[in-house]
């Protein structure tokens, strides 16, 4: 899998932006409110895909996420801490959220968007990936074989799961929510090239009254009337 993302990152660096595929495989995305369960539903996900594989022969999902994209920039020896025009515009805490590819020194939201958008759109085109944030939903919003989930929370409910998550107080925890809301809304809107709106998913599920296995279940049945599995 590294292997891959690192074939990935490489390709994105020193090619032009794609801006449209030939084709795509099934990929689905996850966008969430911080705070919602985004990593478990994601892995649930993929493994109930694959259990459900028609034989060996058919093509595994893939689990894309922050974790799995840092370890792949760090095997190619990328850095971020000299990204200090874009963390002055848009926050360190978005830098490090992005956690992508790049050489030291200046570098624009041009580039940074560039970037992303080559990785995305290369596991779009390889197909079976189940990817959270990085912005998906908004390079791949217009592609057909995909679908695009969001999961959201009253904030009174994500608070004492982000005090948990973080091991923070309430005030933190409050602080923390609206600040990474608002970067991943930027990241959106940066892939996206408009402005943010809920039209971009195709299910938006409330974590605070759906099991993670619930949100799967109804994923995968819409996965499956959809013919992406």
């Amino acid at each position: 899998m590294e292997n891959l993302l690192r074939e990935y990152i490489e390709r994105a660096l020193r090619e032009p932006e794609v801006k449209q595929l030939t084709a795509s495989g099934p990929v689905v995305t996850i966008s969430r409110e911080f705070g919602c369960p985004s990593k478990p539903v994601g892995q649930l996900l993929t493994e109930t895909i694959n259990k459900q594989r028609e034989s060996d022969q058919s093509p595994r999902w893939r689990f894309i996420n922050k974790e799995l994209v840092e370890s792949a920039a760090r095997e190619l020896d990328l850095q971020t801490n000299e990204l200090n025009y874009f963390m002055s515009s848009v926050g360190k805490g978005l830098v490090e959220d992005l956690l992508v590819s790049f050489t030291p020194g200046y570098v624009s939201s041009h580039r940074i968007r560039h970037t992303i958008t080559n990785i995305v759109r290369a596991m779009a085109q390889h197909g079976h990936f189940v990817i959270v944030g990085r912005g998906g939903v908004g390079v791949l919003h217009d592609q057909p074989n995909t679908l695009h989930v969001r999961l959201q929370a009253p904030i009174e409910w994500r608070i004492p799961e982000i005090c948990k998550l973080r091991n923070v107080n309430e005030d933190e925890a409050l602080k923390l929510a609206h600040e990474t809301d608002k970067k991943r809304t930027v990241l959106i809107e940066l892939m996206y090239g408009h402005k943010f709106h809920p039209y971009l998913f195709d299910l938006n599920f409330n974590c605070s009254t759906l099991a993670k296995e619930e949100i799967v279940q109804t994923i995968v049945g819409l996965m499956k009337a959809k013919k992406m599995i």
